[in-house]
């Protein structure tokens, strides 16, 4: 009995000792807590006029704002200013911004507030001056999964720029003065999605410079000054779905150049100055299926050029120099255009009115896609005659079997009938929509007519002289090769003669 009294009363008095311990400890961890904030500025309720900082909070309790909107002004803050200590009152920020209001306001990446935000998802830093970005700048912050750094004249990125940040998915650089990207700025960055850097002025992309971006699925480099591009830029975006390269200065595009992009969907070359494209220089990308070059100076395209981007479904052309496309150039995808939401837009060319464009009439006619008929519909072809789309009936049967007639034969044509009077220019609708054309360089006498393409039948479309004589070209008989060589030798004859009689009467 004793002895169970004796354990009773020992039990009785550890919980006691339990219970005034962790009493005590609470009252210690609060006068922690007030401590370490009690001598902070709150950061989300500055009532300092003169602060170098302002910044905007959705709350400004202690502890409880997740995001915060800051303002820089008074001719910036240093980096080991007091006042970054300030961010302990506002642990829990996930969305951080500071807009610069003040030449050399922000000169540097504020690291100090990246390492104690262990909350921060997004930073958004613009009208900074920040020259460089240095290694390790992000603190190898493992909650940091957007970095947007626009209009901070950032000039320079090191090595390791961007390091070890498990869970970035977004980066914007864009509006910058970056002229280069070297190896290894982008190094270890799992899950990296997206990153923009246009609108600064890149014009060398060292060898394997995106080589740790497996998982890049969106690159957008437009508005730079790129002039050459191989396949050695783009090292390990394997993963890519759409490459923006719009706004550089392409000339041309090489073999291959874009090969190690095994997935890419989506390219956008418009507005550079691409005057010629390989024939391989689509090669490898069996993915793609949407390919824009509008705005360049294409003149002509070979064949081979679609051979490997046998998805492809959306095609821009418009606004370059092309004055025929060939249907062998895009047989390989021609099937493509005629699904539902398909595109093939060639506005703005030089595209003659001949019979190299007849298939664009089948085209139209076979395909589902409304973007296709539209396009195609409001598709304008260079004549130097006027090629009515009345009594073609009478005009047909003018024309010879091969329908290879070259344009003055269908001039002489089409005026014999209006001479005639069975048709009437000035009255017909149809040329209400006919652009005529007068081009400087072109001679006085010579005038170009636009007309719609699809307004003229197929079968009315001229084929160029040079493809009639190209297809009715044959090897000479033997008698006309006798001919031609007797011919010759008695004009040889005939001259030696008369030169002879010249020399004669001279002495």
């Amino acid at each position: 009995m004793e002895y169970k009294l004796l354990i009773l009363i020992i039990a009785f008095a550890t919980v006691k000792i339990n219970l005034t311990e962790s009493r005590q400890n609470d009252k210690r961890r609060w006068k922690s807590d007030k401590s370490l904030y009690s001598h902070y500025v709150n950061i989300c309720d500055i009532q300092d006029r003169i602060s170098k900082v302002h910044c905007y909070c959705e709350n400004i309790k202690i502890k409880t704002a997740t995001k915060a909107d800051c303002w820089v002004f008074n001719g910036g803050i240093a980096e080991d200013d007091p006042f970054w200590s300030n961010f302990y009152s506002q642990p829990m920020i996930e969305k951080l911004s500071f807009n610069v209001r003040a030449d050399g306001g922000l000169t540097y990446i504020p690291a100090k507030i990246i390492v104690r935000l262990e909350r921060l998802l997004i930073l958004n830093i613009q009208y900074a001056n920040i020259y460089s970005i240095p290694s390790f700048a992000f603190t190898n912050s493992t909650s940091l999964r957007e970095i947007m750094l626009p209009k901070n004249k950032i000039v320079k990125l090191d090595k390791m720029s961007f390091a070890h940040l498990i869970m970035l998915s977004n980066v914007s650089l864009i509006d910058n003065q970056i002229s280069e990207l070297q190896r290894d700025v982008f190094y270890d960055l799992p899950n990296l999605q997206r990153l923009f850097l246009s609108k600064n002025k890149i014009e060398v992309l060292h060898d394997g410079c995106f080589k740790h971006l497996n998982n890049l699925i969106k690159l957008d480099l437009s508005s730079n000054v790129l002039a050459v591009i191989v396949r050695e830029n783009f090292q390990g975006l394997s993963n890519l779905i759409s490459l923006d390269m719009r706004n550089n200065k392409l000339m041309m595009i090489g073999d291959l150049a874009f090969t190690e992009l095994w997935s890419l969907q989506e390219l956008y070359l418009d507005s550079n100055e691409i005057e010629f494209i390989s024939e391989r220089g689509f090669g490898g990308l069996t993915q793609l299926r949407k390919l824009s070059i509008a705005d360049n100076n294409l003149g002509v395209i070979d064949n081979n050029v679609f051979g490997d981007v046998k998805k492809l479904n959306v095609l821009d052309l418009r606004n370059n120099e092309l004055e025929t496309l060939k249907e062998e150039v895009v047989q390989n995808v021609i099937e493509n255009f005629k699904t539902n939401y398909a595109l093939i837009a060639l506005a703005g060319n030089k595209l003659n009115c001949d019979c190299s464009l007849s298939w664009l009439h089948k085209l139209s006619n076979e395909t589902r896609s409304r973007r296709v008929k539209t396009a195609l519909a409001r598709l304008s072809c260079i004549s130097d005659i006027k090629l009515p789309n009345t009594n073609y009936s009478k005009a047909e049967k003018m024309m010879d079997s091969s329908h290879t007639l070259n344009s003055m034969a269908y001039k002489k044509t089409f005026e014999k009938m209006y001479e005639d009077g069975e048709g009437n220019i000035e009255d017909d609708p149809v040329y209400e929509d006919t652009l005529q054309d007068q081009e400087s360089e072109l001679p006085s006498n010579k005038i170009e007519y636009r007309r719609k393409l699809l307004h003229i039948p197929a079968e009315m479309l001229p084929c160029p002289s040079k493809y009639s004589f190209e297809a009715s070209f044959s090897p000479p008989t033997q008698d006309e090769v006798k001919y031609y060589k007797s011919s010759s030798s008695k004009v040889v004859t005939a001259s030696l003669s008369y030169m002879m009689i010249i020399l004669f009467n001279m002495t």
